[in-house]
């Protein structure tokens, strides 16, 4: 139900788990779209548990966008933020993690890769070979996976991305991990 800013809250519901999703409603054509996405996303979505690497993770030096990097059981989803969240990024130098980066996503590999050019799921077993790197001004990863495709992902240092992606990627990968 809308309120007067014309905001909204989407609920996904699980046996064990609830996620909420707030969307901004511009019009009554709007509304009807965004229910009408909702039924049809509903089929799709999976409730993950999910853990932020990442606030800074971009696709590339030409990538300027920074977006949130998850890790997820069986894949890892890079989402793109937006200019605000990059600048504030930019200028803070040390990411402050959430408390708590855990959370439930309501996982839906379509719509998220629909979302923006940017945005990246990338599926564990699919990888066939990858590289953990380390810098000064920037760590990331590089994907190789089996279709023939590879995917890049870059990150601040000072996050703790590289360690917690070495210790997830090890027992999936084992030696086709260079890190």
């Amino acid at each position: 139900m809308a309120d007067e800013g014309r905001w909204t809250d989407l609920h996904f519901v699980s046996p064990t788990h609830t996620v909420r999703e707030r969307r901004r409603i511009a019009s009554a054509d709007a509304w009807g779209t965004l229910l009408d996405e909702a039924a049809a996303r509903a089929s799709r979505i999976r409730l993950q548990p999910a853990r932020l690497l990442a606030r800074t993770c971009t696709t590339g030096w030409l990538d300027w966008i920074h977006g949130e990097l998850w890790l997820l059981p069986d894949a890892l989803v890079r989402v793109r933020s937006g200019l605000l969240d990059s600048t504030v990024n930019s200028v803070s130098g040390s990411i402050a993690m959430p408390r708590d980066p855990y959370t439930v996503m309501a996982y839906d590999p379509e719509a998220i890769l629909a979302g923006h050019r940017t945005n990246k799921v990338i599926d564990l077993a699919g990888i066939d070979h990858a590289r953990l790197h380390g810098g000064v001004t920037t760590s990331g990863l590089t994907a190789h996976m089996t279709d023939g495709t590879h995917h890049k992902l870059l990150w601040n240092p000072f996050e703790p991305t590289r360690r917690l992606l070495r210790d997830r990627l090890l027992p999936v990968l084992g030696p086709r991990l260079t890190h």
